[in-house]
């Protein structure tokens, strides 16, 4: 159904929103395997350790995923963000509560941040508004 103005649809917002656990389990996954796999890269080795890294992982991402990604995707929807939009927000509000999370955690500063969480993060950015933002306009 298209809105008055005829630009967007009405139930966009919704259809957003119904894509948020999907979405955010999608993350969490890419994230705890992308951890475990960058670990075990690190320490040249392949244990039963990885599974808790892993595990750890995904309850980390999957927490702050359905959180913000219920922010992110109401933003989304009420500003009717078109594709390339929505994908920066996603991108740079990510890579943000990444950064803000390793210095929580970590009790680092800034300077202290490590590049390897990017390789996590920016493609997790990418599954994220692809399984959310990207699949509700493909199937609206």
């Amino acid at each position: 159904m298209i809105s008055s103005e005829g630009q967007r649809p009405v139930g966009l917002t919704a259809s957003y929103l119904h894509q948020l656990f999907p979405a955010a389990m999608a993350t969490a996954v890419f994230a705890a395997f992308a951890h475990a796999g960058l670990v075990a890269i690190a320490a040249r080795s392949i244990g039963l350790e990885l599974l808790y890294i892993a595990g750890l992982s995904f309850v980390v991402a999957l927490v702050p995923a359905l959180a913000g990604g219920a922010i992110l995707l109401l933003i989304c929807g009420i500003f009717a963000l078109r594709l390339p939009a929505s994908l920066l927000l996603f991108f740079v509000v990510i890579q943000a509560v990444a950064i803000e999370l390793e210095m929580l955690f970590f009790e680092g500063g800034f300077n202290d941040i490590s590049w390897q969480y990017g390789l996590i993060t920016a493609p997790a950015s990418v599954v994220a508004w692809y399984r959310s933002v990207y699949y509700a306009h493909k199937n609206t």
